[in-house]
């Protein structure tokens, strides 16, 4: 690779980090939180750099680096969201064991080879491997919510934030996501401008559209929903955000972070609105892989006149689905189980 090709990548690979850090600055603050998201990004950067070395020559360093960082971005990020229902300890153990259990394989069949494994079985496209980042993520996140977990280990409260942070925390998140969708195209091409352009369009007009759609619901903005349009966008373009014209980019926020924000913004007070959010990360990918099938530059239904793509987004999208929410189980169980033992030998009792 030349060495522009290199800069890109260690660039981006600085840059992907922003994420978890953005979805920190509005979660509610704390040590244990941000220890958990630490302990999980270290085991997932360094499970991305194992695999890399095992499966594949090493000719591409700074390629292999940037994956690390996303892996490591996505696993510390999972982290923080886990430990809202599982305490620092157990957010920490699930994100770790899903990093390796989940993420890595279906980041392999997504990104890890060209034609991707995803492409070869069921046709789909997953330019940027939100099937990886989000769909697994979110699954087995559902998972989590679904389970019972240690009553004291629940440690998710309303928190009010600031317009302030979260409109820093919005930058972070698209930041950190835009340089991704850049990066993982490896070079500096013609292709290059319309994926930043999409990327930073895209995710910032994710923020308006989950605040139009609280208006329209008759509730008060919340800053903290900014993030959450952004995430919700960045699951419905990143499928194909280098193959998306300007009207199938609108198309995919808008529909794909209006469906996945009524989701959340309907939920009456006291419903678990973390399993929500995650129902909405797969919603959001689902709208934006139909409108990638049919509107995608040159071989959407629009220029193809087939509507195979259809079905092979909405397959690969299950596939993973089901995938993710069955390993989610262990990863689970794992972290109970972690908390059970820690607190037994503290003197404790966590039975679930």
């Amino acid at each position: 690779m030349g060495a522009s090709d290199a800069v890109l990548q260690l660039v981006c690979a600085a840059l992907v980090l922003a994420v978890p850090l953005g979805l920190l600055t509005v979660l509610p603050p704390t040590r244990g939180r941000r220890t958990a998201a630490a302990v999980a990004g270290l085991v997932g950067g360094a499970a991305s750099l194992t695999v890399d070395a095992l499966l594949s020559a090493p000719v591409d360093g700074p390629g292999r680096v940037l994956d690390a960082a996303l892996a490591a971005a996505i696993a510390a990020s999972v982290a923080a969201l886990a430990s809202m229902r599982l305490g620092s300890l157990g957010g920490a153990v699930f994100a770790a064991i899903w990093s390796i259990l989940v993420y890595q394989p279906v980041f392999a069949a997504v990104v890890g080879s060209v034609p991707s494994l995803v492409q070869t079985v069921f046709g789909a496209v997953d330019y940027a491997g939100v099937l990886a980042t989000h769909v697994a993520a979110a699954a087995s996140l559902i998972v989590l919510h679904a389970l019972p977990v240690p009553p004291r280990e629940i440690s998710a409260r309303p928190q009010a934030v600031g317009l302030r942070r979260a409109l820093i925390a919005t930058a972070l998140v698209t930041l950190g996501a835009s340089a991704w969708m850049v990066g993982v195209e490896r070079v500096v091409n013609a292709a290059s401008g319309r994926i930043l352009g999409n990327a930073v369009v895209g995710l910032l007009l994710g923020a308006l559209i989950w605040t139009l759609i609280e208006r329209i619901a008759g509730r008060p903005g919340t800053p903290s929903g900014l993030v959450a349009g952004t995430v919700l966008a960045w699951a419905a373009v990143g499928l194909g955000v280098a193959f998306l014209s300007p009207m199938a980019l609108g198309a995919s926020v808008v529909i794909g972070v209006a469906g996945g924000a009524a989701i959340v913004v309907r939920a009456r007070a006291g419903t678990d609105i973390g399993r929500r959010g995650a129902i909405a990360v797969i919603v959001a990918t689902a709208i934006g892989g139909v409108i990638l099938a049919l509107l995608a530059d040159g071989f959407g239904m629009a220029a193809t006149g087939s509507t195979a793509l259809v079905a092979g987004q909405l397959g690969a999208l299950l596939a993973v689905c089901l995938g993710a929410a069955g390993s989610g189980l262990l990863c689970w169980a794992a972290a109970v189980g972690t908390i059970v033992v820690h607190e037994r030998a503290r003197g404790g009792s966590a039975a679930p």
